[in-house]
């Protein structure tokens, strides 16, 4: 028995892991910026490859494992909350990972979540075909928990574990036909608001998947820690903490991974400052 465990955990040891990014270009947002600065975090952190999905025809300037360029369609908008402008989203085409991830093993990661320990690590040595973020602690007001007043709650695809099997397939052909009808199950799950949120399709298909059941074993057994507001700069310090620095206030929090919502800080200097700083202190 001890031999045939031996043979079952080399095989699952040479299994392939990795990250993939999708990182589509709006004419507010350079996300390929981000992704290319997000992506050192993950190689410092992590250790593993990183494929890019992106529409761009332009070279990143990081040294991508793959980069996979795919022709975006799609109209979505979203209201940003900080400035409250009306800005082209591009977050349509999310459900190809399980298509263009070329790892058996991928973690799918927002280039908004900033990679600064190595707990998702972690997740890979647990039972699963896939696995969603539930639940987020918020630096400011509470985040919301539903996709509408008397509608269920939702999931956050800014983090999302899968393995190539059957069950992964079928939970991403879901969020497909679900942004494909987006119109009709919307009015289906009664949600709140007109635009596409992968958030609420992923939420929808692993209900649906899990018989309309609102638990489920595929959830990631941790909180994620979402900053809201308008990020002036985060500095570290010496006891392996960050401080978050806003135009008012400054917080301190543990060094851990954290979800930035703020697209103008992550596209400037003062983030790229940041993760040189990161990268300097975990060298």
């Amino acid at each position: 028995m001890n031999g045939i465990n031996n043979i079952m955990n080399l095989d699952a040891s040479a299994e392939s892991k990795g990250v993939v990014f999708f990182a589509f270009n709006t004419n507010d947002v350079d996300y390929v910026r981000i992704a290319d600065l997000s992506a050192q975090l993950v190689e410092q952190h992590l250790n593993l490859p990183i494929t890019l999905i992106t529409d761009t025809e332009s070279d990143p300037k990081h040294n991508y494992d793959k980069i996979v360029r795919i022709e975006y369609t799609g109209n979505n908008f979203r209201n940003d909350h900080i400035t409250k402008e009306t800005k082209q989203w591009k977050n349509h085409g999310r459900y190809t990972a399980y298509e263009h991830s070329p790892y058996d093993n991928t973690l799918l990661i927002d280039t908004d979540y900033l990679v600064l320990d190595d707990s998702l690590l972690c997740l890979m040595e647990l039972d699963y075909d896939y696995r969603v973020m539930e639940n987020s602690n918020s630096s400011a007001e509470t985040m919301p928990a539903r996709m509408g007043q008397v509608s269920l709650p939702y999931l956050w695809a800014t983090v999302v574990m899968f393995r190539k099997c059957p069950r992964s397939k079928m939970f991403f052909d879901l969020v497909g036909r679900i942004q494909r009808n987006w119109g009709y199950y919307k009015n289906l799950f009664m949600v709140d608001g007109a635009s596409y949120r992968n958030d609420y399709s992923f939420a929808m298909a692993n209900i649906i998947l899990n018989g309309y059941c609102s638990t489920s074993k595929n959830i990631i057994p941790w909180k994620m820690f979402t900053i809201v507001q308008e990020v002036v700069r985060i500095d570290t310090n010496l006891d392996d903490k960050l401080i978050v620095r806003f135009m008012d206030l400054a917080l301190t929090i543990p060094k851990h991974n954290i979800h930035v919502m703020d697209k103008n800080f992550l596209v400037s200097d003062n983030f790229e400052e940041f993760v040189e700083e990161i990268l300097d202190v975990t060298t």
